[in-house]
């Protein structure tokens, strides 16, 4: 046998060291720089940026971070970048489990466009005016064995101790896309609850045509139940 070239073991492993770095260092110190880009503080990157390490493969976390390094305009804010940016370039992957991983890693770190929208107001000087409609991020969750399926507003989810709270909307089996129709869930990861608090039809532009907050009595807990899309909405934001 004849003996390789003495630069071919040298070949490969340069072009494999990307990848071996991925494995030898930090996955967080993968996504890191990209999570500093799109607005987030030094904690608040940290944070993510571990949790997604902990969550995501060396592999899932490059094409996370190779997707939203080509994004140089924010989708919302074209003036700058920001989380929810970051939140729809995961959703828009073909790999769900990115796009959940985001949203976890961002309601567990305080990092969600609602937070950080909250921190970066300034009390109004005069009566303030009525607020202006959010941009909404619908991030698809997967499908029940029933065939229907549900989607959350990334941008909308809050977090409270042990609560988690979001705007979700349905997919009918069969149909070719959602309604206008939307629910606000509080899910109670330690009771393993959900309860419907308010509902909304919005129109092709995302405008809010009605809204309806529900009576107490219509909003009480409901144990979650397996192999529902309300187990999906469960194990998206408690897991």
């Amino acid at each position: 046998m004849r003996p390789l070239p003495a630069f071919l073991p040298l070949l490969i492993l340069a072009s494999c060291a990307g990848h071996v770095a991925d494995f030898v260092g930090a996955r967080a110190n993968i996504v890191a720089p990209e999570l500093t880009r799109f607005g987030l503080n030094d904690r608040q990157m940290l944070c993510v940026s571990e949790r997604l390490g902990g969550a995501l493969t060396p592999r899932q976390i490059r094409l996370l971070t190779r997707s939203a390094s080509t994004v140089r305009q924010g989708y919302y804010e074209p003036e700058r970048l920001t989380i929810r940016d970051f939140m729809h370039v995961a959703s828009s992957m073909s790999d769900s489990a990115i796009g959940l991983a985001v949203v976890r890693a961002a309601a567990n770190c305080d990092a969600t466009p609602e937070l950080i929208a909250q921190r970066e107001a300034t009390p109004p000087v005069e009566a303030a005016a009525a607020p202006a409609a959010r941009a909404t991020a619908w991030l698809n969750l997967g499908a029940a064995t029933t065939g229907q399926r549900i989607a959350v507003d990334a941008s909308s989810i809050e977090q409270d101790a042990t609560l988690r709270r979001g705007w979700f909307r349905l997919t009918d089996p069969g149909a070719g896309a959602p309604s206008g129709i939307s629910y606000q869930l509080s899910i109670d990861c330690r009771a393993r609850t959900i309860a419907a608090t308010a509902r909304r039809v919005q129109d092709a532009a995302g405008n809010v045509t009605d809204h309806r907050d529900f009576s107490a009595d219509d909003s009480r807990p409901n144990p979650v139940e397996n192999g529902t899309v309300m187990e999906i909405a469960f194990l998206s934001v408690c897991t």
